[in-house]
């Protein structure tokens, strides 16, 4: 079991993610002034900066491999039953050197349940910089996205379609028509990730927990047919992130 993490520094400093940000210039003007001021007058946050940007740094200098890419041919071949999925990478390799759980009062809301009902969760590459996501996330066309996920039970079947500004639903896991067992963890990535594609708006993927090996096409479907209220199969939990797709500045 991962332990809880708690704040080195006061609730006034910035936090981790907000540093990951600056750092990859993704703060607005405002923001990023309001850091620099900070930054200038706490020693805590300056030293939080460099050991991100020494992480940083060390990362790029040396990355993991990563696996190829799905041919085109194969990324075909699933299109009559996920006809609008993102194209999907077999990277979840190139997030591990970044998986950390959320500092405590970043968004309580967010932060990993270890006890209770199965959760997801998902981390989000832009360029080269990785953060945890949050509910309402801004991202972009071209961003990966590594979803994990938290569950306590011994073993469930497990899937995520998602409906995008479009209200067009896809199936982003698995690359199989029906959903794949998984065990018990906490903040297990997926072995794939997934590229966003062009669809701007605010897209809402859920996360299905069942007790049985659901056929998914049917499913996605139903999503498609009901965006606002999408059916859940009898035997499933479902847990959901929203995040937002907006065009790169």
């Amino acid at each position: 079991m991962r332990p809880v993490l708690t704040r080195s520094r006061p609730e006034t400093c910035l936090s981790d993610l907000r540093l990951d940000r600056l750092v990859a210039g993704e703060l607005d003007a405002a923001a990023g002034r309001e850091a620099r001021v900070h930054l200038e007058g706490c020693a805590r946050c300056a030293a939080r900066l460099t050991e991100i940007k020494a992480g940083r740094a060390a990362f790029l200098a040396d990355p993991p491999p990563l696996p190829a890419a799905r041919p085109a041919a194969e990324v075909r071949r699933f299109a009559r039953w996920a006809p609008r999925v993102a194209v999907v990478l077999a990277a979840a390799a190139a997030f591990a050197f970044w998986f950390r759980a959320r500092p405590a009062g970043d968004d309580p809301g967010d932060a990993t349940r270890i006890k209770g009902r199965p959760r997801v969760g998902f981390y989000v590459k832009h360029g080269d910089a990785v953060t945890p996501g949050a509910a309402g996330e801004i991202v972009y066309p071209g961003d990966a996205l590594q979803f994990t996920y938290t569950m306590q039970r011994d073993a469930a079947y497990f899937a995520l379609i998602s409906v995008d500004g479009a209200r067009k639903a896809s199936v982003y896991y698995p690359t199989a028509p029906r959903a794949v067992r998984i065990t018990r963890g906490n903040d297990v990535p997926l072995e794939q990730s997934t590229v966003l594609d062009a669809v701007l708006g605010a897209e809402t993927t859920y996360a299905l927990f069942c007790a049985d090996s659901i056929e998914l096409e049917p499913l996605r479907v139903a999503f498609e047919a009901a965006p606002e209220s999408p059916p859940i199969p009898a035997g499933c939990e479902v847990d959901r992130v929203s995040f937002v797709k907006r065009q790169a500045p």
